[in-house]
């Protein structure tokens, strides 16, 4: 469970009820809260601003969501981080 804490620490959109299921699935939990949605659940555990280096040596600012996946069928997560356009301020 160390894993779990240090991934917590770090998150800074996941709220209370999405940690209990979290942790409940990685204790072995395989009851899915919400089949109607499937058997792969992901929640956003964080939202930070990062700089991306481009291939023309460039610096892009982006909006990273690292998210944590479930798949109830197969007892399998991860962490899954996407990227997404940001306005410039």
């Amino acid at each position: 469970m160390l894993e779990a804490q240090e991934m917590f620490r770090t998150s800074n959109k996941v709220t209370r009820p999405q940690k209990a299921l979290i942790l409940g699935f990685m204790a072995g939990s395989r009851e899915n809260p919400c089949p109607q949605q499937g058997h792969v659940l992901s929640i956003r555990l964080s939202e930070n601003r990062e700089v991306l280096n481009q291939p023309d040596g460039s610096h892009k600012t982006v909006i990273a969501d690292t998210f944590f996946q479930m798949n109830y069928e197969t007892g399998e997560w991860k962490r899954i981080k996407k990227y997404r356009e940001c306005e410039e301020t």
